[in-house]
C-alpha cells in the first residue's frame, strides 16, 4: 500500500496518471494526421530513444487554468467585467507593463497575504517578475526507455512502442445526409469528406512525474497547491493533453492524498469568500 505524505517545502508529490482513454500531446501535423509530442531519451547503450511525454508546461497551466476559474465562480467576477491584462494575470501568469527597477514590497506582501495562488505559480505584473515556488516536472511515459527516470515500482514495462497508436476519423460531408436539403443548389462549392488521424498513446498506458515546493514556499502556498490539485483533478479525476472535447485524454491519477487536497480546496474556498473585496481590489491594482 502506498502511503501518501502531506506535502511540505521539501515533499515531492508523486502523480501517476493511468489513461483511461487515448492520450494525444500535439506536436503540430503532417498532412491530415496530428502528430504526438515526443522527446530524446539516451538509453545505457547510447542510442536515443523518442519517446511520448505531457510536458510539464501543460500540468502547470492545468493547475492555473482550474484555480483562476474557481477563483471567478467563487468571488464571483461578472462576464465583462476584467480588462485584458487581469484576465492574463489570473490565467497565463500575466505580463510587464510598466518599466522600472524597484520592488514595491507592500506589493508583494498583499500578494502572499490576499491571492497566494499568484506566489505559488509565479506572475509578472508592473513593472516586476515573480517566481513562484511551485516546481513541476514533465510527465513520462511508463516504458522501458524511461526506467533510469521512474521510481523502482513503476520499471519493467515494455517499450514505447508498445503503448503508441492511431485513432482515425471522419468529417463527414452534409450534403449526402438529410441536412443537404437546406443545402442552395446554385451555391456551388463541392466538398468531400477528410479523413483524419491522431498519433496517441493508448487507453491503459501510465504517465509519471511530480510536483514539488521550494524552501521559501509558506503554508498558504501549501493550502493552495491542494486547493489547485483538487480543482483540476477532482478525488484523480483529470483531462489531459490536447483534443480532450473529442474523449481524449481522460486519466485518473494516483499519489496525492486527495483527502487532503479536498479539505485544502475548503479552505482556499473560505479564504477566497472571506476577502473578496481585498482580492477585488489587489487583482485590480496588479492590473494598471
Amino acid at each position: 500500500m502506498t502511503t501518501t505524505i502531506v506535502p511540505t517545502p521539501t515533499t515531492l508529490i508523486p502523480l501517476t496518471a493511468t489513461l483511461e482513454s487515448p492520450f494525444h500531446h500535439g506536436a503540430g501535423s503532417a498532412g491530415n494526421t496530428s502528430l504526438l509530442r515526443t522527446q530524446d531519451v539516451v538509453q545505457p547503450d547510447g542510442a536515443v530513444a523518442r519517446v511520448p511525454f505531457l510536458s510539464a508546461a501543460s500540468v502547470r497551466h492545468g493547475l492555473r487554468d482550474a484555480l483562476a476559474w474557481h477563483l471567478a465562480r467563487t468571488l464571483p467576477i461578472e462576464e465583462g467585467s476584467l480588462s485584458k491584462t487581469a484576465v492574463d494575470l489570473l490565467w497565463t501568469g500575466g505580463a510587464v507593463t510598466s518599466t522600472g527597477a524597484v520592488t514595491d514590497l507592500e506589493m508583494a506582501r498583499r500578494v502572499e497575504n490576499v491571492l497566494p495562488m499568484l506566489g505559488l505559480l509565479g506572475y509578472a505584473a508592473q513593472s516586476s517578475i515573480v517566481t513562484g515556488t511551485l516546481r513541476a516536472s514533465d510527465l513520462i511515459l511508463v516504458c522501458a526507455e524511461n526506467d533510469a527516470r521512474l521510481p523502482a515500482e513503476l520499471r519493467g514495462a515494455r517499450r514505447a512502442a508498445t503503448y503508441r497508436g492511431e485513432e482515425f476519423g471522419t468529417r463527414h460531408d452534409q450534403a449526402d445526409s438529410p441536412i443537404g436539403r437546406y443545402i442552395d443548389a446554385a451555391g456551388g462549392g463541392d466538398t468531400a469528406q477528410m479523413i483524419w488521424d491522431t498519433q496517441v498513446v493508448i487507453t491503459g498506458a501510465r504517465l509519471h512525474g511530480e510536483l514539488s515546493l521550494t524552501p521559501a514556499a509558506t503554508e498558504a502556498h501549501r493550502m493552495v497547491l491542494g486547493a489547485a490539485l483538487w480543482a483540476w483533478a477532482p478525488d484523480g479525476k483529470v483531462m489531459l493533453g490536447a483534443k480532450t472535447g473529442q474523449g481524449f485524454g481522460r486519466a485518473t491519477i494516483t499519489g496525492p492524498d486527495w483527502e487532503w487536497c479536498r479539505s485544502q480546496h475548503e479552505a482556499w474556498t473560505s479564504h477566497v469568500r472571506e476577502h473578496a473585496g481585498e482580492i477585488r481590489g489587489l487583482i485590480a491594482d496588479l492590473s494598471r
